[in-house]
């Protein structure tokens, strides 16, 4: 799950077949109200959006997220709620 959200983040080729499709929707969510959570571009470079690393390439920030920030991500994603809450 972790690989996955970080490609969806890095805006790589994803297969999604991987992961089901209620997690594949928990994490389009995550990422869509938290576009800066893991990357962030400053003047088009990549940094890391946890710790602040960089610069990096897209295959450096996502082996630097799956190796250093791994259960972090997964973390995070596991308490993002799967549907908006109805008030």
């Amino acid at each position: 799950m972790v690989r996955y959200t970080v490609r969806v983040a890095l805006r790589l080729s994803v297969d999604d077949s991987t992961v089901s499709v209620r997690d594949a929707a928990r994490i389009q969510r995550f990422l869509r109200d938290n576009p800066d959570y893991l990357v962030k571009v400053k003047k088009g470079i990549l940094y890391c959006g946890l710790c602040g690393r960089g610069p990096f390439t897209k295959r450096g920030l996502y082996l630097h997220l799956t190796r250093v920030h791994a259960e972090e991500i997964a973390r995070t994603i596991r308490q993002t709620p799967e549907s908006p809450r109805k008030p």
